[in-house]
């Protein structure tokens, strides 16, 4: 399962289509919005906008503003092929598909008939070792142009955007087919005589872009023979959605654009907060950028009409955050309506931002939330539900606000700042690289590649004030100086079939590989099979049941009402899922599957089972 999984396609699958997808649809804008992206992330939204402004349009030593002929500016036209390039296309030419429409240098098809004259799409061939043509790309440019002719271009397609919305009916549905009529029935014939199909088409597109990539799936069936009519096709930022169920599409929900219009349909609703869920998109991905962090800037209402609001939209922004969540380490744990914060904060703004989420401008967000950093230094917050928090690269700061969590650190120096004494938490080191961090109420964060942890702890005044306190992370314990705070008792498994008796006075049980027997004692402890198909055997006291990842076929003896089973980085689980869909009765006892995992509870009636003692994050 994974938040851009595609029809029937594998995980795998979906994912590398998704990276074509984007990679196409940025090419179509030539990195038109260079300029923009590098000033943005140099300087910001808030006192910096004037040189974000400034470098939008001059660009800079490493950007290319949309005023042409700079010459300190790279060459991003070229940057843009090389990238398209590197990812596996290759422009395909008007000559090539035989077709007498209008195109420019650079390659790019313009729309056929008056009214759509400024619409504009990329056609791109993948080809194998030997030179053969495997897979062809359509790529619809969303409200832009070249810059030689900018403002011309972005006036026909802003044009077409209000057409779109308040134009005649089923104007936004037969876009496609109106622009390109002629060009995609070349391109099928092309394609055709290359002895491809309309399976080995992908269509991509972003804005008024993805707009056509829905209009196209629309006419797919009954337009140029039904060629179209088994393509894959990949919207992003779309306005509209599609009234098949061919379309994936992808974006922000603090994008303005992105579902504005209900189907295609204009209302009151579609100049305001346009949250609703729909059947075919992402509905929960968060652009975390200067414009949603700031207090000041969201005084004026969220609006397709207020354009600060915009920065959301910008493609770079899309191919930046969008890719990271296709490589982050949580992806297979992912579902199309996840709560998932991506960090795009300029970087003065990182220094003193905390990535959150603050489900501004939305409906409520429901399950467990994802964050994931950028390659910079970020500060990362969790809430007090279940969060899986993700820094990637640099110097990364964590805070959470309790439940049951997986902390990430990545490459770097990393922190998790736990804002309490040390004294109101325990901590476990199961020997492999993680430690668990179990606070007061019993939520536990599964923690890894943190360098240094800081505590609050009372400094002078009887504790009134309180100082930051910086362990260090060490084999024996957390380490200031020459205190030591030592790890909960634990007893560790290996790589094999191991048995583990817990002490009296409650023990972490850490089977790690291998089909482990893991025995309790009349403490409390907590149980953590690992991998492999483990049988875990309690001893009385109040037990936590942790199961994490790929768990296998777990068994649980002793399992009573008083224990806690918390499943926690398991797949096969939906925002805000009920553990009722994974329980099944089985005899007289009850199993609870999540994908090919389970946990049979050895003669645990399915009636007898609570909502207050699972938990799944």
């Amino acid at each position: 399962m994974g938040v851009y999984d595609y029809k029937n396609f594998s995980t795998a699958e979906s994912k590398a289509l998704f990276s074509d997808a984007m990679a196409i649809t940025l090419y179509s804008y030539h990195n038109l919005d260079n300029g923009f992206a590098a000033g943005y992330q140099h300087n910001g939204f808030g006192l910096g906008l004037p040189a974000t402004l400034i470098t939008a349009l001059i660009g800079g030593t490493d950007s290319q503003g949309v005023i042409p002929g700079v010459p300190w500016n790279p060459d991003s036209e070229k940057l843009a092929l090389d990238a398209v390039k590197k990812a596996g296309w290759t422009p395909i030419t008007a000559s090539q598909l035989g077709y007498d429409g209008k195109t420019d240098a650079r390659g790019t098809f313009y729309g056929e008939k008056a009214g759509y004259t400024s619409a504009q799409v990329e056609i791109l061939g993948k080809y194998d070792a030997q030179g053969h043509l495997t897979e062809l790309g359509i790529a619809f440019r969303g409200t832009s142009g070249p810059r030689e002719i900018l403002i011309g271009d972005s006036i026909g397609d802003a044009i077409n955007d209000l057409l779109a919305a308040l134009g005649p009916k089923d104007y936004a549905k037969n876009y496609a087919g109106e622009a390109f009529g002629k060009l995609f029935g070349n391109l099928a014939a092309f394609a055709s005589a290359h002895g491809l199909s309309g399976k080995d088409v992908l269509v991509s597109g972003h804005s008024l872009g993805g707009l056509a990539v829905n209009s196209l799936a629309d006419l797919s069936t009954d337009k140029w023979s039904g060629f179209y009519k088994d393509s894959n096709y990949i919207a992003y930022a779309s306005p509209t959605q599609s009234s098949t169920d061919k379309v994936l599409n992808v974006g922000y929900e603090n994008d303005p654009v992105f579902r504005a219009l209900d189907g295609s349909t204009f209302n009151l609703a579609s100049v305001g907060v346009h949250d609703g869920a729909k059947a075919s998109t992402t509905d929960n991905i968060v652009s975390f950028n200067d414009h949603y962090a700031s207090t000041a800037w969201n005084v004026l209402p969220f609006s397709i009409l207020n354009i600060p609001t915009w920065i959301s939209h910008l493609p770079t922004a899309y191919g930046d955050g969008m890719n990271r969540v296709i490589e982050s380490k949580f992806y297979d744990l992912t579902s199309k309506d996840s709560t998932i914060i991506v960090a795009n904060l300029s970087d003065p703004a990182k220094a003193n931002t905390w990535v959150q989420d603050l489900n501004r401008n939305a409906e409520t967000h429901k399950g467990s939330t994802f964050i994931i950093g950028s390659d910079g230094n970020d500060l990362i917050q969790g809430g007090k539900g279940n969060d899986y928090l993700e820094g990637r690269d640099g110097n990364d700061t964590f805070r959470d606000g309790g439940g049951y969590n997986i902390v990430l650190g990545g490459k770097g120096s990393n922190v998790l700042d736990l804002q309490q004494s040390v004294k109101n938490f325990v901590f476990a080191n199961d020997g492999v690289g993680n430690l668990y961090v179990k606070d007061a109420n019993g939520g536990i964060s599964i923690t890894r590649d943190i360098g240094n942890i800081i505590t609050k702890e009372p400094a002078f005044l009887w504790g009134v004030f309180k100082d930051d306190v910086t362990h260090s992370v060490t084999a024996d314990g957390l380490k200031v100086g020459n205190n030591l705070t030592q790890y909960a008792s634990t007893v560790k498994g290996g790589a094999g079939a191991d048995t583990l008796t817990a002490h009296a006075s409650g023990d972490w049980l850490f089977g790690l590989d291998g089909n482990d027997h893991l025995i309790g004692g009349k403490g409390n402890d907590v149980f953590v099979g690992g991998a492999g198909n483990d049988l875990m055997e309690s001893g009385g006291g109040v037990n936590t049941f942790l199961f994490t990842g790929g768990f296998g076929q777990d068994k649980v003896i002793g399992y009573q009402a008083s224990d806690k089973l918390v499943f926690l980085g398991v797949q096969g689980v939906a925002p805000n899922d009920d553990y009722r869909a994974h329980a099944t009765a089985v005899g007289h006892d009850t199993v609870l599957t999540f994908g090919g995992d389970s946990v049979t509870l050895v003669g645990v009636g399915l009636e007898s089972l609570s909502g207050s003692g699972i938990v799944i994050a």
